[in-house]
């Protein structure tokens, strides 16, 4: 199976640790998919300073092609991220879009027509192009905390959803499951912070809990969640074996520092 991750990137800085990380909704689901035993490639733009370089040599060292990265003169994305005693990520200071945001052109979206898979989210700011893209292949999309009026625009495009409601209770859960369903999409996800997500497969529901980890770092671990268990899924594998598979990486993935690992050491000065 072939997946592509099309739109954002970001460093994220830990400036309280001293180091840097590559990371990016669409870039981890390429990173996971990659890991998850798929063709994985990524279609974003990078900078030219030493970000960029982080992004290209963290992708090139997992093995996701790169064949449609474009780099663009100037500052990649970036995020200042701090990371509390129990692990978790607060963003703070600093963050800015860099170059990274841009439109698909032809050539990008005939590339797509290769794959069984585009992922994409609400940070990519790709709505305008998303029925392009169904034409080419079906999509992936991750609308991390956006309401539904914000979703209903998009799921019709939609045939792999994902969507983060922590504090949601299970009336709330049911009734994103039934507009997402209604709306046409195959595969819904609702990570559901500490306490586990519930996935759907074309009706069948499957609560999936939290696999207990003394978490070294959160960032990173819904996306993990989220493309482990679309790969699996697509592939065949049961929504509950496929849960269980996504929790346990989703698990694994909180044991790391970063989205993914890759750590850089920070040498410029703290933002003010």
């Amino acid at each position: 199976m072939r997946i592509c991750g099309v739109g954002d990137n970001v460093v994220d800085r830990y400036y309280n640790q001293k180091l840097m990380f590559p990371g990016g909704n669409a870039v981890n689901f390429a990173v996971h998919a990659q890991r998850s035993g798929m063709h994985a490639a990524y279609l974003g733009v990078i900078g030219t300073d030493s970000d960029g370089d982080l992004i290209r040599s963290s992708l090139q060292a997992e093995g996701v092609d790169l064949k449609h990265l474009r780099v663009q003169q100037g500052p990649n994305a970036f995020a200042t991220v701090h990371m509390d005693d129990d692990g978790n990520n607060r963003t703070w200071g600093l963050c800015e879009k860099g170059v990274s945001m841009f439109r698909l052109d032809n050539a990008d979206l005939e590339y797509l027509r290769g794959f069984d898979l585009a992922h994409t989210g609400e940070t990519s700011r790709l709505d305008t192009q998303l029925a392009e893209i169904r034409q080419r292949v079906p999509i992936s999309f991750d609308f991390s905390n956006r309401d539904l009026d914000y979703a209903a625009g998009v799921l019709p495009y939609v045939k792999v959803a994902a969507f983060s409601r922590s504090d949601a209770s299970e009336a709330e859960i049911a009734h994103v499951l039934d507009i997402a369903h209604s709306a046409g999409v195959n595969l819904v996800t609702i990570t559901q912070g500490a306490r586990g997500a519930t996935v759907s497969h074309k009706g069948e529901v499957v609560f999936v809990p939290a696999v207990p980890v003394d978490a070294v770092d959160t960032l990173g671990a819904g996306d993990a969640f989220v493309a482990r268990l679309a790969c699996r899924v697509l592939t065949g594998v049961p929504l509950a074996d496929a849960g269980k598979d996504a929790a346990k990486y989703s698990a694994l993935i909180c044991g790391t520092r970063g989205a993914f690992g890759h750590a850089r050491p920070i040498t410029r000065e703290i933002p003010l």
